[in-house]
């Protein structure tokens, strides 16, 4: 395996660790209310894409050649996320799970431009109740996906 893979494969690891993280963290205030812990989750929730997105675009710079530079690119690398590269990657993730990490993308984008005391109860229960599961679903897929890459052969 060369140092390329080798490099990759630690960094994503260490991504999936942090992810980690944030689910322990999430467990200790999921059955809070108020403010201050709405925006606690809407921050573990934003930290969980970025920590998603930042495995995607390791894999698009070492794999794919890179990711396009558009207005778009947040949700274009997501879904070039769900397309095998034939000779050079299978899939990384599940259709279904991209669509899961596709309102955490929207929620990312929101909790950026609000103040946080804008922040809906609903969504953020929404989202709570989902992310343990989408959580494990990511880490799975990833482990996945990191199994073939290190099936790959020294040479390539």
């Amino acid at each position: 395996m060369n140092e390329m893979l080798i490099g990759m494969i630690a960094e994503i690891s260490k991504e999936l660790q942090n992810l980690q993280e944030l689910r322990i963290e999430l467990d200790q205030i999921k059955s809070e209310e108020g403010l201050i812990f709405k925006r606690s989750k809407g921050s573990i929730f934003h930290d969980f894409y970025n920590g998603c997105e930042r495995i995607f675009k390791k894999i698009a710079i070492e794999l794919n050649s890179g990711y396009e530079d558009s207005e778009k690119w947040h949700k274009s690398l997501l879904y070039r996320m769900t397309i095998p590269m034939e000779g050079i990657r299978p899939r990384v993730i599940s259709d279904e799970l991209a669509a899961d990490l596709d309102e955490f993308l929207a929620f990312r984008r929101l909790f950026r431009n609000i103040y946080g005391f804008e922040l809906k109860g609903d969504r953020i229960n929404y989202l709570s109740d989902k992310f343990g599961r989408v959580a494990e679903k990511f880490a799975k897929e990833i482990e996945e996906f990191l199994t073939f890459l290190r099936k790959r052969g020294p040479s390539q």
